[in-house]
């Protein structure tokens, strides 16, 4: 095909609407998907044809552990050798039996480069009790093989039987569907953003076309939601039958302090109905492990205990939100796996609709490429999805319950302050202090974040003099106020009847690590760096393999004290919380970025910046160094990255601006995919260890 013939197709393609646009790049993308499945991915089912590399099976009948039917590897002899071997190998396929789990091993061989010492040559991972109990792993022996041993690392529980061995084992052409869907997906995307120009385009909300760009993203995200909770555990439970007084108070029901509270109430009290050890409260201090664990002291773990009682100090967001309307509905109680998977859409949907109500608030110009990426990045960013697949810990619903708010609270105070009407803006006002009182219920410090934010709104609201005092009091400020009052009155009524404080939450009287109460607010450099690093810059610990990333677990002890310690990782190492770093450009920015934008950008971020940092050395000081206090911050800090990316990256005609572009969007990127990593690499691991098959079928999508 000469140019001119290539122009005129480029022009006929031009010409088309935007369904048949659409059409045809997905037919194109799926027939390069299935080109580059079967030339790259399946590229060794064609290097089979060789002769030199006859298929062997190995004979496990001669060797000890052989119980007729299968070779057993036991607990504490988890290796099988295979000796006098003397066959060229490109292949070794093992189909296994036994536990349903991931369990990962090595294949150690001798060749003619090596004819003494067994060296290692490959790693596997294989699903003995699953659909993926066969592996096959790629051995180049150099010369004939005359040793191979199998060693399955990881601790085993209970024997793993090895059904068959076979060296060369003919492999058939394997299509795996996933992969070609997803290439095709993104295949689409990219003709899509080539064919129409999209890098170069403003998003403008009024456009139908946008909107349906827009509407597709937060498709995209709820269909990972979906897949999250798909994967979170085999049996895809959605409810479980209200448990048993002895269930309650067994010391698994640690995992879920919300069924418990639930049990409470029902049984009209505060406090759990759960055994208390009469030993515990002789102690000198029952608050302190290391005396808990002299003296061998059992207790329930992680609950506030006061006064001879156990008490749950986890916000009751969750309770109202999902726990309670199952249980009124149907008599059963949610799964923590559903009652995540419920939050977690809560908070995207809530996320996607105060993106729109900043857009309408501040009214920037935005690229329409980095605001449908960066929408995706927001969602990674923030860590969501991560706090899904963690769900089956019920410590994470706060968390996705506090998103979920904090997310309502900014879309509701965003429209409330430009409100047409009086009942319009007396509702959403209505409702945003309702927000706030939800915010409280599920994470109480979250609350700093949304008054830094809503701060420059409210004044400017209340100090405006072209509205009537009617408008600025009766109808946005008492509205605002008679929720919160109430709600404030009632949680800390709610604190003194149970702790005899209006402002403790239980958390000082929590038995874990250590006697919280000595836990307490004072400045230091050393702690304000400490924080800085491990809250913002703390790396991720990489992996050659899937995931490829998890969270790190070194510690730390040079803090003076204890400091609890365990899974995080810095909010930095998402690239899109590194716009952030533009801030000096907007603040030093002499016009604003829209006329109607109410110079409101300003005084909003020199109020977020450093409320973020305060809260972060919070944080730090009366909880430690976790994921979970690392998620405090990450909602609001993604977001403000991203608005200031709005701000001040566009694909405009200079070289320099689009380089930075490309930068920019290759970061946004790179984060998406950080932050779907981690729904199969986190504290809990839950796809791993409760669908190992849906985990493995994912892993296999990064190799042949």
């Amino acid at each position: 095909m000469n140019v001119t013939n290539l122009k005129k197709l480029t022009a006929r393609m031009r010409q088309l609407s935007l369904p048949a646009s659409a059409f045809l790049f997905v037919i194109t993308g799926l027939v390069l998907s299935l080109l580059l499945e079967v030339g790259v991915f399946q590229f060794r089912y064609f290097q089979q044809v060789s002769s030199d590399y006859p298929e062997t099976t190995l004979d496990l009948s001669t060797l000890d552990g052989w119980n007729g039917e299968a070779l057993a590897l036991l607990p504490e002899n988890p290796s099988v050798s295979f000796q006098n071997l003397s066959v060229p190998v490109r292949s070794v396929t093992v189909r296994t039996s036994g536990p349903a789990a991931v369990l990962s091993g090595n294949i150690g061989i001798c060749d003619e480069a090596s004819a003494v010492k067994t060296v290692g040559a490959a790693s596997f991972q294989v699903n003995p009790g699953g659909t993926e109990n066969t592996f096959t792993a790629r051995i180049d022996s150099r010369g004939t093989l005359s040793r191979l041993r199998i060693t399955f690392t990881d601790t085993l529980t209970e024997p793993v039987f090895l059904l068959s061995v076979t060296l060369n084992a003919r492999q058939p052409l394997s299509i795996n569907g996933l992969r070609v869907l997803l290439l095709t997906l993104v295949l689409t995307a990219l003709f899509l953003v080539f064919r129409f120009r999209l890098y170069e385009t403003d998003y403008q909300p009024a456009r139908r076309s946008h909107r349906l760009l827009n509407l597709a993203v937060l498709l995209l995200c709820l269909l990972i939601s979906g897949g999250v909770f798909y994967g979170s555990d085999s049996s895809h439970a959605l409810l479980r039958p209200y448990p048993t007084l002895e269930e309650i108070r067994s010391p698994e029901m640690v995992v879920d302090a919300y069924m418990q509270q639930l049990d409470a109430f029902e049984k009209g009290q505060l406090e759990l109905d759960l055994d208390v050890n009469p030993e515990l409260e002789a102690l000198d201090n029952p608050y302190d492990k290391g005396e808990r664990d002299k003296k061998e002291i059992t207790c329930h773990w992680d609950r506030a205990y006061y006064n001879g009682k156990y008490y749950s100090y986890f916000g009751l967001a969750p309770l109202f939100m999902v726990y309670y309307p199952v249980y009124l509905l149907t008599g059963m109680l949610p799964t923590t796996e559903f009652a995540g998977g419920v939050l977690a859409v809560f908070a995207l949907l809530a996320l996607f609709l105060a993106v729109q109500g900043l857009l309408k608030l501040f009214r920037p110009r935005v690229n329409l490429l980095l605001f449908l990426t960066g929408e995706l990045a927001v969602t990674g960013g923030s860590f969501l999805w991560m706090l899904q697949a963690s769900a089956s810990s019920f410590y994470y619903l706060p968390l996705l319950a506090a998103a979920g708010w904090l997310a309502a609270f900014t879309v509701l105070a965003s429209f409330a302050v430009s409100a047409s009407t009086a009942r319009k803006r007396s509702l959403l006002f209505f409702l945003c202090g309702l927000s706030v009182v939800m915010l409280v219920l599920s994470r109480p410090n979250s609350v700093l974040l949304a008054m830094a934010f809503a701060a420059p709104l409210f004044l400017q609201l209340l100090f405006d003099r072209q509205r009537s005092p009617r408008e600025r009091f009766l109808e946005s400020a008492l509205p605002f106020l008679i929720p919160v009052v109430l709600g404030a009155a009632a949680i800390m009524y709610y604190n003194y009847l149970r702790f005899g404080s209006f402002f403790e939450f239980g958390t000082s009287y929590q038995l874990t690590e250590s006697d919280i109460r000595y836990n307490q607010i004072s400045f230091s450099l050393h702690h304000l760096s400490s924080m800085l690093y491990h809250y913002f810059a703390e790396p991720f610990v990489s992996l050659e393999f899937f995931p490829f990333l998890r969270f790190t677990t070194e510690k730390c002890v040079d803090f003076g004290n204890y400091l609890y310690q365990e899974y995080s990782v810095g909010l930095f190492q998402m690239p899109l919380n590194l716009g952030i770093f533009l801030a000096p450009c907007l603040l030093y920015q002499k016009k604003a970025v829209s006329q109607n934008s109410r110079n409101l950008q300003k005084p909003i971020l020199l109020l977020l910046i450093p409320a973020l940092l305060i809260l972060g050395y919070l944080d730090f000081l009366l909880g430690g160094i976790h994921i979970r206090y690392v998620c405090d911050l990450s909602l609001v800090m993604s977001l403000t990255a991203f608005f200031l990316i709005l701000s001040q990256i566009h694909y405009d005609g200079t070289r320099s601006a689009r380089i930075l572009y490309i930068i920019v969007l290759f970061g946004l990127l790179l984060t998406v995919s950080r932050g779907l990593l981690l729904i199969f690499s986190n504290e809990t691991n839950s796809i791993l260890l409760k669908n190992p098959d849906f985990y493995l079928r994912i892993s296999h999508l990064f190799h042949s």
